[in-house]
């Protein structure tokens, strides 16, 4: 159920450093029915090192796949902030790749399809692989062709026999979950051809250490990817990392495009910025992250004093979006029931359900203002401006957000 590597997946170093225990937590994304509620839930270690020799942070303890997505309740969000960033990074990619015709796209963790849907709009044949099968059953039943596999050395020969090879990869949010990253480099090698664009993006290392970012530590995030990581890993492939792209989508996310050695397309000047703002900053060096650590601290303490001295002043505190950073957050701050009534959440799976660990129910976003709570903790901080900005009846009310991270502050309406 649970091992912990020796070696870096990105360059195979053993020369890894432990960063940050956050002790044991549940799954992040396994939501509970009430008659799950008991003592006896499980838990794991919850550890981040650092490998010194390419900056690759990642977790110590790799869960197995098959216990992380048995019953997984992530969908991609449907915000404006979402579908904005989905639409430029489909034409920025369409454009990026100089396709003769429309490419046939493949989706490694395609979740609910919503991706495919901006590709399949341009007249682009796709295909989704998503292993959740309730998840991929949404994206089937939205119209878009998916299968509900393991995107692996088992499935890859049978996709390209029965759909052919991909003239564009990609894989949102998802590298950063997979363990084997040599298998994977083999797998995409498989599914493309020689001039085959493959675009994944991730969450930036540089913006995770900057602003702080713990709550995003969770068993599926194995990895948090620096570019010097990914080139070590591409170093002795047919691959090279050609073009880095910066957005800021989940508190600042990475889209590395890789190509083949031969391609005559010629590597963006980003990739060697990126190598010399992370070298610069000294990423890869264990005493660099003592501020983060010291930080991580801070807002454990932080959070958790405010929201409960607001509660013995008498003010109702509830969370907003039912994330799974939202369960690091109120895990390893030891935040639960007691101390939120409730959370807020859009996604069906979700609701009705209780958060694991801090066993908070899960309510629809219609309970905000039929409730009017004093205070909402802004578990889905990464959607913050989005949310503030949307929710201007509750904050006229009276009611106010709660922003944790990179430090815990109350939010107050103009």
């Amino acid at each position: 159920m649970m091992r912990e590597p020796e070696f870096c997946r990105a360059c195979g170093s053993a020369d890894l450093a432990l960063l940050l225990d956050l002790g044991e937590t549940p799954l992040a994304n396994s939501f509970l029915e009430s008659h799950e509620s008991g003592p006896d839930l499980p838990t794991f270690p919850l550890r981040l090192r650092l490998c010194q020799s390419c900056s690759l942070a990642q977790l110590a303890e790799v869960i197995d796949p098959a216990v992380l997505y048995s019953r997984y309740a992530y969908v991609t969000s449907s915000s404006r902030t979402m579908e904005a960033h989905l639409e430029k990074q489909c034409q920025q990619l369409l454009a990026a790749g100089n396709f003769k015709q429309a490419p046939k796209v493949l989706e490694i963790a395609s979740n609910t399809g919503l991706y495919l849907e901006k590709f399949k709009d341009q007249g682009c044949p796709v295909l989704g692989i998503e292993p959740a099968q309730n998840i991929a059953k949404l994206a089937i039943d939205s119209g878009v062709p998916t299968w509900p596999i393991f995107f692996d050395s088992r499935t890859v020969t049978d996709i390209r026999g029965k759909w052919g090879h991909a003239d564009l990869v990609c894989a949102r949010h998802v590298f950063g979950h997979i363990d084997d990253w040599q298998s994977l480099i083999a797998n995409l090698e498989t599914i493309t051809h020689e001039r085959s664009l493959v675009a994944l993006e991730v969450p930036y290392l540089v913006d995770f250490f900057e602003k702080i970012e713990f709550d995003t530590i969770y068993h599926e995030h194995l990895s948090f990817v620096s570019v010097r990581a990914v080139e070590a890993l591409v170093s002795k492939s047919p691959f090279r990392l050609q073009q880095v792209v910066h957005y800021p989508i989940h508190g600042g996310s990475i889209l590395l495009q890789l190509r083949r050695r031969d391609d005559p397309a010629p590597t963006h000047s980003s990739v060697a910025q990126y190598l010399e703002r992370e070298d610069q900053l000294k990423i890869n060096q264990p005493e660099t992250w003592a501020n983060f650590v010291s930080q991580v601290c801070t807002i454990q303490e932080e959070l958790p004093a405010l929201v409960r001295r607001l509660g013995r002043e008498g003010k109702r505190v509830i969370g907003y979006g039912a994330s799974a950073k939202g369960n690091t957050l109120l895990n390893t701050c030891s935040l639960n029931c007691d101390d939120l009534d409730y959370i807020i959440d859009n996604t069906p799976f979700k609701q009705g359900r209780l958060a694991p660990g801090s066993l908070i129910p899960v309510m629809p976003p219609e309970r905000l203002l039929e409730d009017q709570p004093d205070f909402a903790l802004l578990l889905a901080w990464n959607f913050s401006e989005e949310i503030i900005g949307r929710e201007t009846e509750y904050q006229k009310r009276g009611g106010r957000f709660i922003i944790p991270i990179p430090q815990p502050r109350i939010v107050e309406f103009p």
